[in-house]
């Protein structure tokens, strides 16, 4: 999964003065266990990139609704494989 992380602006401004945007980030990459992470500004605002491999969908209840409660965050996530899951994928169509 990639899952895109965006703070809303003043929840952001607050989490980063009082340090509490750290203790966020730091709790992200305790729960999700990413395989890559990445920060970055889009569309003007601080976004957090996440590559994960969820087991189980219904655990992103639990790990994303802090970024929802404490930061205000706009969260997308998308489904994403790697080349070698491609391959298996077109190998599949080409057999079917």
């Amino acid at each position: 999964m990639l899952i895109r992380i965006r703070p809303g602006l003043q929840a952001a401004n607050t989490a980063v003065t009082d340090g509490s945007m750290k203790v966020a980030m730091e709790r992200a990459h305790e729960q999700l266990k990413p395989e890559a992470s990445y920060f970055l500004p889009q569309d003007g605002q601080r976004t957090a990139l996440f590559i994960c491999d969820i087991a189980d969908e219904s655990q992103l209840v639990s790990m994303l609704d802090p970024f929802f409660s404490n930061l205000e965050a706009k969260i997308d996530v998308f489904p994403v494989m790697n080349f070698d899951d491609l391959r298996a994928g077109l190998d599949q169509l080409s057999q079917g």
